[in-house]
C-alpha cells in the first residue's frame, strides 16, 4: 500500500467534496491514515451512527493535526441536523469513489 498516494488522493477527494460528504471523506483520511484496511462502509456507519468516540479513538493515535481533527468533529456536530435522504444517498456514492482510491493506491 502506498499510503502517502491514499492520503493525498483523499485530500483530493475532501478539496473537491462539499458538507457531509467532505466531512465523511475527512473522517476517512483520519482512519486510514491509522489503519487504510478499514472498509469504508463501516467508516459511514460509524458516521451515521453518531460514534464520535469511534472516530477519536483513530485521532488519539495520529499525532500533528489536532486543529483539523476538532474542525472536522465541530463540522459534523453542525451539519448533524441536514443529514436528510438526499444527502445519505450522495453517502452510497461515497462508497465507490473511497474503495476506488484505496484500490488505486493499493496497486500504484
Amino acid at each position: 500500500m502506498n499510503k502517502d498516494a491514499l492520503i493525498s488522493a483523499v485530500d483530493d477527494l475532501a478539496a473537491e467534496k462539499e458538507g457531509a460528504e467532505k466531512t465523511v471523506v475527512q473522517l476517512t483520511k483520519q482512519v486510514w491514515q491509522i489503519d487504510w484496511t478499514v472498509a469504508v462502509f463501516d467508516i459511514i456507519s460509524h458516521y451515521l451512527a453518531f460514534d464520535i468516540p469511534y472516530f477519536y479513538r483513530f485521532m488519539s493515535m495520529d499525532i500533528g493535526d489536532e486543529a483539523e481533527e476538532k474542525q472536522i468533529l465541530n463540522n459534523w456536530i453542525n451539519e448533524r441536523d441536514s443529514l436528510d435522504k438526499g444527502v445519505k444517498a450522495k453517502l452510497t456514492g461515497l462508497v465507490d469513489e473511497l474503495n476506488q482510491i484505496r484500490v488505486s493506491a493499493r496497486q500504484g
